[in-house]
């Protein structure tokens, strides 16, 4: 008895088909224990790494959200640690603000359509380094968008000094 090779590989073929996309809309696969070595686990980019690469909020493997339409980072690098923030985006309207160093500090993030705030209740603060800051979320094209108006604030309520380059990175000047 031959089997017709069209009624069984196409089920299999659509089960992995299946199986891979389910998997892989969970950012980080787990696979079994023989594909990666103890302590690792597969990123997006199907390698093996103690550092798995994520999807960014745009779907892209190791993004950093910066190609995501009517989305924009706020980058920071600075050499001491930022307690509380507070600037305006010009040329856009904001809708939402998210993610980024601030919520991970768990910081209060709140805005308008013109201003960002982030501060921490809890004393928390934003640790010395670079990264993004923070993701926002407007309407218009964000060709146009600048951040002015900037406030850091240090551990003892003073004043950061910090510069603002390329429109969206703000950065630690003494």
């Amino acid at each position: 008895m031959t089997m017709n090779p069209k009624l069984f590989f196409p089920p299999i073929i659509m089960l992995l088909f299946i199986g891979c996309d389910s998997i892989r809309e969970n950012k980080i696969i787990t696979p079994p224990p023989e594909i990666c070595p103890d302590g690792e686990s597969m990123g997006c980019d199907d390698n093996c790494s103690t550092t798995p690469l994520e999807n960014d909020a745009c779907g892209v493997c190791g993004g950093n959200g910066s190609t995501c339409e009517g989305y924009w980072n706020v980058f920071y690098d600075v050499s001491i640690p930022i307690k509380g923030f507070e600037f305006n985006i010009d040329n856009v309207i904001i809708i939402n603000v998210s993610g980024g160093a601030a919520e991970e500090a768990n910081f209060m993030i709140t805005s308008n359509t013109t201003k960002v705030i982030g501060f921490s209740l809890s004393g928390s603060a934003i640790s010395a380094g670079s990264g993004i800051l923070i993701g926002v979320e407007f309407e218009e094209d964000k060709e146009f968008a600048c951040i002015s108006n900037l406030v850091l604030s240090d551990s003892e309520g003073g004043s950061i000094p910090a510069i603002i380059e390329n429109c969206n990175t703000i950065k630690y000047s003494e």
